[in-house]
């Protein structure tokens, strides 16, 4: 049966130390992306990024279920839209500006990959023919943003009208469907990199998020979630250790992605319950800031990276991160202070009868939900 409102929380708790993972996720992505790739896993930073919005809207959306009765669509991506797309163009329209100045030393550029990346699909360059495009990462945003279009009438229609364990246990089933593709592609395609940035190879990774929003969620109270001890967080670590040890391309284009992303369930289950060394450290003032910048830093850091080697193309590694994460951050005040705040003030405004996401912080103390 449907969620019961008596057995949900009526809003979304603030739980600081998913900032921190947030923090932690984009810390990795600018690591591999300042020269490190070859022992920063990058790409694991975007899983995690993906498991954690997977999470977070699957539980947002039961606890407007089970509050109102039904999810509002429109209000729903009305949020997401407000959240989203004011930075993203603004990133586009600077990063553009910049190139067009010769202040980047960036590939040619095309038009036509330009209006892939505006209008989320990116992450098929195919489709336009080219992957010339502006140093501004938004395959991964495009994957979450189809996973937006499509789950939340999913939820209406469908996932929302089962018991949560049964919901979870279609969404794993999901997970297997991408797998299949993948091994499939790994056998039959010439060239399968692309099972790495294409939606309907990597969307499993948030399908696994919405599990755990959905079962053993230890934000819902009705869910009696287990509780994961230290071991078993030692243990799925081990798992995904051993997932970036293995270098073997078949294998990191296909069983790679699943075995991160469901060994991930366990380390979020014991973050959610809100105690031990770890969570407060992810909990810190410092983690917590750099979380709710994290949209943000995404969008621009590859921008700035590549106008610090513009000024000094001699930097690398660690002289190269010193330099682009203050501009960095200094780009990301300013984008929380003159659009993400004020947008967040105005999805409140439009959205005061649904029950509230949580929100960018007046103080810096809260944040919002941020995607990849």
């Amino acid at each position: 049966m449907p969620d019961s409102g008596f057995l949900v929380p009526k809003t979304m708790p603030y739980l600081p130390q998913l900032d921190g993972v947030r923090a932690l996720a984009i810390l990795i992505v600018f690591a591999a992306h300042c020269g490190y790739s070859h022992v920063v896993p990058g790409g694991f930073g975007v899983t995690v990024f993906f498991f954690l919005s997977g999470y977070l809207i699957t539980t947002l959306l039961r606890i407007e279920r089970a509050q109102t009765g039904a999810v509002s669509l429109p209000a729903f991506y009305l949020r997401r839209s407000l959240r989203i797309l004011p930075p993203m163009y603004l990133t586009l329209l600077a990063s553009g500006a910049l190139y067009g100045a010769g202040w980047l030393d960036w590939m040619h550029v095309e038009p036509a990959a330009i209006l892939g990346q505006a209008t989320f699909l990116t992450n098929y360059p195919g489709l336009f023919g080219t992957e010339a495009v502006l140093p501004v990462p938004l395959w991964s945003l495009a994957i979450e943003e189809h996973f937006y279009l499509v789950f939340p009438l999913a939820f209406v229609l469908w996932l929302g009208r089962l018991r949560p364990r049964h919901a979870a246990l279609a969404c794993l089933g999901l997970c297997a469907v991408v797998l299949a593709i993948r091994c499939e592609n790994v056998w039959r395609l010439p060239d399968y990199s692309l099972n790495y940035s294409w939606t309907h190879t990597r969307i499993d990774a948030i399908l696994f998020g919405c599990c755990l929003g959905l079962w053993n969620n230890p934000v819902v109270p009705a869910d009696r979630a287990w509780r994961p001890t230290a071991w078993h967080v030692a243990a799925s670590l081990a798992v995904i250790l051993g997932t970036l040890a293995v270098r073997e391309p078949a294998f990191r284009e296909s069983l790679r992605y699943t075995l991160q992303s469901a060994a991930l369930f366990v380390p979020f289950a014991y973050l959610l319950h809100g105690e031990g060394p770890m969570v407060r450290l992810l909990a810190s003032r410092p983690m917590r800031q750099l979380g709710l910048w994290s949209y943000s830093f995404y969008l621009a850091h590859m921008t700035v990276v590549a106008l610090v080697l513009h000024v000094r193309p001699g930097l690398h590694g660690v002289g190269l991160m010193l330099a682009a994460f203050p501009v960095t951050l200094l780009w990301c005040w300013g984008m929380y202070a003159v659009v993400e705040r004020p947008c967040a003030r105005l999805r409140r405004r439009l959205l005061a009868d649904r029950p509230p996401e949580p929100s960018l912080a007046e103080d810096g103390r809260r944040a919002g939900v941020t995607p990849a």
